[in-house]
């Protein structure tokens, strides 16, 4: 098995009688932080399924920009050398991607999070070993926060837009999806507005 390069999580490996299934290498990072990146709460599950949850709160005095990054390197079978990965539908605004071989050989995935980005193509060439990268670039508003959570399942999601890691030989496939949640600036300035306007209205009855 390769080594473990976990940036701030610890890996979970699982094994069943029938194939065998590990996450080898997992990061996330926030806004340029993978060794101990703040606001992540990990609910991997033993077989290293399920979500991971990241809030980023913003402390400036304006809208600034923040990206989180999820990187995902699952093992499928017998070997980690022989898989293949597929992007299905459409990216979201903002949203960001990438399967490569993790770079131990010929990818760059692992190095490109690492580095703060996602190149948005599928590098793998089939069979070899295969990583899923997603990220978000979004805006914050000044003491606002955006929520983001990574999801893995070995059920098809409906999501618009995931990823998947196959292996052929033991039939097995690692779906992987994210949701953005940022509040709308738009969206809070009308809830201002409303609130000014039903306090104006209250004001103008006491009188």
């Amino acid at each position: 098995m390769k080594s473990v390069l976990v940036a701030g999580i610890a890996s979970v490996v699982f094994a069943s009688s029938a194939n065998a299934l590990s996450l080898a290498d997992f990061g996330v990072n926030v806004d340029g932080n993978f060794v101990d990146p703040p606001g992540v709460t990990n609910y991997l599950d033993d077989n290293g399924l399920g979500s991971v949850f990241v809030r980023v709160d913003s402390t400036l005095d304006i809208t600034s920009q923040f990206f989180v990054l999820g990187y995902f390197d699952y093992d499928l079978g017998d070997f980690y050398d022989d898989d293949g990965g597929v992007e299905i539908g459409s990216p979201g605004s903002g949203q960001s991607w990438e399967i490569d071989e993790p770079g131990f050989t010929t990818g760059n995935l692992l190095s490109n999070f690492q580095g703060g980005f996602l190149d948005g193509t599928n590098g793998n060439l089939f069979p070899d070993d295969v990583a899923m990268g997603l990220g978000w670039t979004f805006d914050v508003d000044p003491g606002k926060y955006a929520t983001i959570w990574f999801h893995t399942s070995l059920v098809q999601p409906q999501s618009r837009f995931f990823l998947a890691q196959y292996d052929v030989a033991s039939q097995q496939v690692v779906y992987l999806w994210s949701t953005l949640t940022v509040p709308e600036p738009g969206s809070l300035a009308l809830l201002s507005l409303g609130l000014l306007g039903i306090g104006a209205a209250r004001a103008r009855r006491q009188r």
